[in-house]
Parts: structure tokens; sequence; C-alpha cells
């Protein structure tokens, strides 16, 4: 069919005066919010999945775009110009249109409930409140500003089907296990999908309708969010009613009191699990061994990720008492212990995670500048991702370069008595916790653990040259998340393997006892077991390792219900077999 002839079917089947108001301007403002967006978010984000879908999508409408200016431009002259008229759209916005607010607020609202641990009461309004603002910049604000050159209800279902689809970006992002791309087609069905029920709606004068289905799917979610995961209000007080270690230390003099170091690498595990996954990192143990520090290869933790970790290994128990982030932020048993002996209580991290939602309460503490849970959040939202490395994502990021440089100065000018260190780096670190694995997952891991091989050994060597008498102890927290679906995984128990739970559970431990008399002291099953050890060698009391809890995994929600009881794996492929094979 030649092209003549399908221009003389458009004519007689379509109002040349609706084309520009109705496709020319919808896309050409679609088109503008998918490229401000883009430019923005590549010059303050990471380049996430909101990011590549505003830049591909742009990319089609502006080719969709420029086809529809050119076939406008094709039936215009095949159209006597008298008979072009532009219409004027006097339609005014409806109170009732704030109801459409509640679609992109309904996933924010998810968020914020999810996240309510660390948010107080304002840091939720702002969120919200902010998402409002961002979604009323594209439904309400660009077509008040193009007056009467486009409908104005086409225009705001095509604002809101955007703003949603990038508020909404971060569930979907979770739901395909989607990391820095998602699936285009997936996401532009999503938009088209929000596109045409609010353009339906507004043909058929259904509005009323759709806002009522808006604010109660609004109403719904809440509940359900609050209802499916409460958080249990826990008074916030000095006591540690019930912990095995304070009575034990109570009232005793200590037989030494040397400096202590705790150093914790992110998801750092033992060379037996390194191997599994084809790595040899048997020469950085070697090197630790010939510093003179005792390794503890069958460790691991009852925790899988670093505050259910760390937090538990800070008070020696399996307890928070109160907050989850309370003992991580300085304010644990064994801070508690350390500042009674004349301790002063440093902790260095990479980034203010552990202080999120709760007060830093170390003597002195690095990074001083906190960025509030609501930025991580609102970050993580314009992202479309909820990822592992949102540290490094814009607004006053601190370089690894200024931690490394920051923590060497600490341990060059430290006192040299009485001083307890608490120091975590985000190196080797975790998988992306998208819930699938990256192709090249183990081989950047891999990289990223030969940068932490040589910052623990920089580490070490100042803290020895400088303070020689100290204990020192090398952890790493949890596993690195290599195998299944690189994430909590999804499969059943009977398909979890010892290398799985390694991978979750496992940890690293290595301590440089000053003294050679430590073996009565190093009883070590799990993580949470050093301090009782440490605490038994300073008092020289080995009755204080009493204080040691029970080795099992509790809530092995990351292993798919399979779980290690005093080293013996319950559950899954190698029921009833050690964890670890290799000898200690």
């Amino acid at each position: 069919m030649k092209t003549p002839v399908i221009l003389s079917k458009l004519k007689r089947n379509f109002d040349l005066n609706d084309f520009f108001p109705a496709v020319i301007m919808p896309a050409a403002a679609l088109l503008l919010y998918c490229g401000s967006f883009s430019y923005l978010s590549s010059r303050y984000l990471l380049t996430g999945v909101n990011y590549h879908f505003a830049d591909r999508f742009g990319k089609i409408v502006l080719v969709a775009t420029i086809a529809a200016c050119l076939l406008f431009g094709a039936l215009l002259a095949r159209n006597k110009p008298a008979r072009l008229r532009f219409k004027a759209f006097p339609e005014r916005f409806k109170p009732g249109d704030l109801f459409l607010l509640l679609l992109p607020l309904t996933p924010a609202l998810q968020y914020v409930l999810s996240n309510r641990k660390i948010l107080s009461l304002e840091d939720s309004l702002l969120v919200l409140t902010l998402v409002a603002l961002f979604s009323g910049l594209y439904m309400f604000l660009v077509p008040a500003l193009l007056g009467r050159l486009a409908p104005k209800r086409l225009m705001i279902a095509v604002g809101l089907a955007f703003s949603h689809t990038i508020v909404n970006m971060a569930a979907l992002s979770r739901q395909f296990a989607w990391f820095e791309k998602g699936a285009l087609w997936i996401q532009a069905s999503f938009f088209f999908a929000v596109l045409l029920a609010a353009w339906l709606s507004n043909k058929y004068r259904a509005e009323r309708l759709l806002h009522l289905f808006i604010a109660a799917n609004f109403i719904v979610v809440g509940v359900f969010q609050l209802v499916s995961q409460p958080v249990a209000e826990v008074a916030q007080s000095s006591s540690f009613e019930g912990n095995a270690l304070l009575p034990l230390v109570e009232g005793k003099t200590p037989a030494s009191t040397p400096n202590v170091y705790l150093l914790v690498y992110d998801s750092y595990v033992s060379n037996e699990t390194m191997l599994a996954y084809g790595i040899d990192n048997g020469a950085q143990e070697q090197y630790l061994a010939a510093q003179g520090f005792v390794l503890y290869p069958q460790t691991y933790s009852i925790g899988a990720a670093t505050i259910p970790t760390m937090s538990r290994v800070l008070n020696a128990s399996s307890e928070y008492y109160g907050n989850e982030r309370r003992a991580a932020s300085g304010d644990g048993v064994t801070q508690k212990i350390f500042k009674e002996l004349g301790y002063e209580t440093y902790g260095v991290f990479w980034s203010d995670y552990f202080f999120r939602g709760y007060e830093d309460s170390y003597d002195y503490s690095y990074p001083d500048k906190i960025v509030p849970a609501y930025v991580q959040l609102l970050k993580a939202v314009f992202l479309g991702e909820f990822r592992f490395d949102m540290e490094d994502v814009g607004f006053s990021k601190t370089t690894r370069e200024q931690f490394i440089e920051a923590k060497q100065g600490i341990f060059e000018e430290l006192p040299k008595q009485r001083v307890f260190l608490f120091m975590q780096t985000n190196f080797p670190g975790h998988s992306q916790n998208s819930g699938a694995c990256l192709p090249d997952e183990t081989e950047l891991f891999e990289a990223r653990l030969k940068d932490a091989n040589i910052e623990m050994r920089a580490d070490v060597d100042l803290i020895i040259e400088n303070d020689p008498g100290a204990v020192v102890i090398i952890a790493g927290d949890h596993g690195p998340y290599l195998t299944k679906n690189c994430f909590e995984t999804t499969n059943d128990i009977s398909e979890i393997s010892r290398l799985d739970i390694q991978d979750r559970h496992g940890s690293f431990l290595a301590i440089r006892w000053p003294t050679g008399d430590y073996e009565k002291y190093d009883d070590i099953t799990v993580l949470q077991d050093v301090f009782p050890a440490v605490f038994a060698y300073l008092y020289r009391d080995a009755a204080i390792l009493d204080a040691k809890i029970e080795p099992v995994i509790t809530a092995p929600y990351a292993t798919s219900g399979a779980a290690v009881n005093n080293g013996i794996i319950v559950g899954g492929i190698d029921d009833g077999e050690q964890l670890f094979l290799f000898e200690k």
C-alpha cells in the first residue's frame, strides 16, 4: 500500500486538530520527564534501575515523538491550513485529583513502614511529603504550565504514570531481582497500564471510582505492612538484665589492661569457604599467623548480617537489649565493661550505618557527620533499588580513601593505655542483594578481597608497630552471599548445602594475644564468644567463659531454615554433619 493511501485513510478517521495536543504534547512532556530525570540521576546518584529506565525509555519516546512530528507535518501538508485550528483546553484541576497522589505514595508508604526501626515520625512524614512533591511536579505543575495547549486530564495521567513508575521501581526491582538495570518491557508495560487506567477512568467518567480504589489500596497496604512487620516497642534503658557476662566481671580487677582492637572486615570468611568459591586466601592467613595471630577457622555467627552479628558480639549475648543497633553504636555490654575499667571507646566506620536510628555512644567516633535516615531512603527510592552500596550514592559520602586515611591516623595517635576500638570496613563486602547473582559475582568479590587484604595488612602492621602489647582481633562478620541466589535463599531446605550455610553464617576470626597463656581462655565456638574469651584472658579467670552463649542459629532466614547447633548442621543436604570440615 502506498504512503498517500495510508495518509488518506488517516485523514478520514482522525481529526487533525487533535493530533498536536493529544499526541505530540504528551509525548514531548514525557520526553522532558525522562530526559530531566536521567540527567539528574547521572549527576547525583549511581546509574541505577531508574536511571536506565528513564534513559532507555526516553530514547524510545524521542523516536516516537519525532515520528509523530513527521506524521503531523505530512498530514498538515495534505490539508488546507484554514482547516487547522488549535483547540483550547480550559479544564481546571479538581480537589479530587489530589487522591491520585496516593498512588505513588502507596509504595513510598511501604518503604517507610519497612524501615520504621530507623526512621522517626518526622523522617517518615518528610519522605512522604517529598515523594508527594516529586509526583505533584509531574502530575500538576507541568500540566498547569502548559495551560491550554493540551488536555489536562491526559497530561495528569502521563505524569501519574511516570511518577508512580519511578517511585514503585524499587519494589519492582526486589520482585524481579534487578540490579542496576531492569527489564524495559516490564517497566514500560507498568507505565502504560497506569496511563491507560487513568485515561480510561476519565474517558468513561469513572474518576471517583478510581480515586476510591487508590485510597482504599493505600489504606490496605499500610495496614498490611503494619500487621505483617510489627515492631516491638522495647524500653530503651541502661539495663542489661539477664546478661551473663556482667556479673562474672563485677567487682573484680583485671590482671592486665592492654588496648583492645576489634577490626572487622565485612563478609570476610575462612579459607575453607574461600576455597569452595575457587579462591585461595591461604597466603593472607599465613601472613596473620606469622604476625602472631591465632586463627579460629571453624567460627560462625548466629547472625547472617552485620548488625545482628556485631551487636550480639558486643553484647556477648544473643540479645540486643532494646534497639538492635544499640551495642554496635557504642552502648553495649562490652563497651560498658571497658568504660568501667577506665578505657576510652572508639568507633571507626566507613559510614554512619551503625548509628542510623540510634545515638552514637562512643567516646570518639568516625565519621562524625551522620546522613539522616530519610535521605538514605529517598536515595533508594529515586535510585529504583535497595542495594548493598547505598553508602556510595552521593550526598556527602566519605570516600574509601578518606576512611582509610582517617583510621590509620587514629591508629598512630591512640593513647598507649586503656583504649577499646571497634573498626569495621565495608571490604571485601557481600554480593549485591537483588536476589540474583551477577555473572561475575565471585570475580568481583575476589577483586575486593585483594583490596581488603591490603587494607588488613596495613592496619595490622601499623597497630603492631605502635601498640605491640595490644589484643588485636581480626574478624569477618558474616559470609559474602555468593551461592544460590546471592541473597537470602528461596530454595527448599532440602537443597541447602554446607557451603550455602557457610556462605551466609560463616565468619572469620584471628586473635593476636599479647602473652602465651591465652590457651586457657580462648574457648570460642561462635563469633559472639569473642569477648567472654577476651575478658577471661584480661581477668585470667576461666570462669568468665560461662558467659558463652548457646551456639545455635535460631533465626535461619537466610538459609531456608537450615541452621547450625554447636557446629552441627541441622537440616539441608548435609544434615547432622559438621559445618566445617577443615581441622582447627
